[in-house]
């Protein structure tokens, strides 16, 4: 498969990677918002673990972790990673793509259910169908649980500007086209950013978006790196300040390299093998910021 071979490929080389300082801010910008959202003592299935540095945040947060990635090359570090933490007892991980995670659910769950359900930095935008993700919400999540989605986003502002000022209007648009491809690690993996609604389509009406957030806004893509590192440092520390403030304006929160969504299921819905009566998901609400949400 090629998505597999690719981060097969890309797995020795990842965490160097995403450890440039765009790409940290992007990271601290989603860990601040998992905190806010996630109360530890919660069940949370994360999607697209990759080599676990969301996993290990989580558990080391007091969240138990069921992590599941495609790339054995990328749990293989993951679970080298909980291995070297002392709330590596809190994570399991498991060998499975989004498409064949219901099935492996289906026979693994038991009927306990998740509080949450976590997928972050784009793991997503590499499967062209989200329809597993919505059979998942309405199985698996308890009533009043979460689903907390951060996908590559469709306008990155950063992103337009930059290819503007180079001339290559082709490329402003790149994110819209439907049949994208990303390389990654010398390989061309299909690339689908999904729209807003397509996400609200697959998980349907028991399912309600009150969370969204841009991340990365103005600071840039963690590609463009080496040019952020040009910029003055008290501009980059200003400019990231400024990221973490725009980060939830309506509109605004539409432009970020990556678009952090959440999305609650409302409590009078009935799932598979629970009951909505005095269910405790362990997930903190706060007012509604969706209101510049678009498709």
């Amino acid at each position: 498969m090629t998505v597999t071979r690719a981060f097969d490929r890309l797995a020795p080389t990842y965490d160097v990677l995403a450890g440039g300082e765009a790409f940290l801010h992007q990271r601290r910008q989603t860990h601040a918002a998992f905190t806010r959202w996630l109360r530890p003592g919660c069940r949370v299935l994360e999607i697209g673990c990759g080599t676990g540095v969301d996993t290990e945040f989580l558990a080391t947060a007091g969240l138990r972790v069921i992590a599941c990635d495609p790339s054995e090359e990328m749990l293989i570090r993951t679970q080298r990673r909980l291995a070297r933490t002392a709330a590596g007892d809190r994570a399991t991980t498991l060998s499975c793509g989004l498409e064949d995670l219901p099935r492996f659910l289906d026979g693994l769950d038991g009927g306990e259910g998740f509080d949450a359900v976590v997928s972050n930095f784009g793991a997503l935008n590499c499967v062209r169908s989200l329809a597993p993700l919505g059979a998942i919400a309405r199985r698996h999540l308890r009533p009043g649980g979460a689903i907390v989605l951060g996908l590559m986003g469709r306008a990155c502002l950063w992103e337009s500007c930059y290819f503007a000022a180079r001339g290559r209007p082709s490329l402003m648009a790149r994110r819209r086209q439907p049949d994208a491809v990303v390389p990654v690690a010398g390989v061309d993996v299909p690339t689908f950013y999904h729209r807003t609604r397509e996400v609200r389509e697959v998980l349907g009406a028991g399912f309600a978006l009150d969370q969204v957030l841009g991340v990365g806004v103005v600071v840039p893509p963690p590609y463009l790196e080496a040019r952020w590192q040009q910029v003055p440092a008290p501009i980059r520390r200003f400019t990231a300040g400024l990221d973490c403030v725009v980060s939830s304006w309506p509109i605004v929160n539409q432009l970020g390299d990556h678009i952090l969504t959440r999305w609650v299921k409302r409590r009078e819905v009935q799932t598979r093998g629970f009951k909505a009566e005095g269910s405790s998901t362990g997930f903190e609400h706060e007012g509604s910021t969706a209101g510049g949400s678009r498709a």
